[in-house]
């Protein structure tokens, strides 16, 4: 059996994460901005 020292560390997807965040903060801001413009216009529906 071979030994396991260093080799096989769990996978840590940092990257995923922060393109992920990064997604997900855009997506809140063009929410908002579009809730903003709706509510500017007046349309409360």
């Amino acid at each position: 059996m071979a030994n396991k020292k260093g080799n096989d560390e769990e996978f840590h997807p940092t990257g995923t994460v922060v393109v992920l965040v990064i997604f997900v903060i855009t997506l809140i801001a063009i929410w908002a901005t579009i809730y903003m413009i709706l509510v500017g216009r007046g349309g409360t529906l």
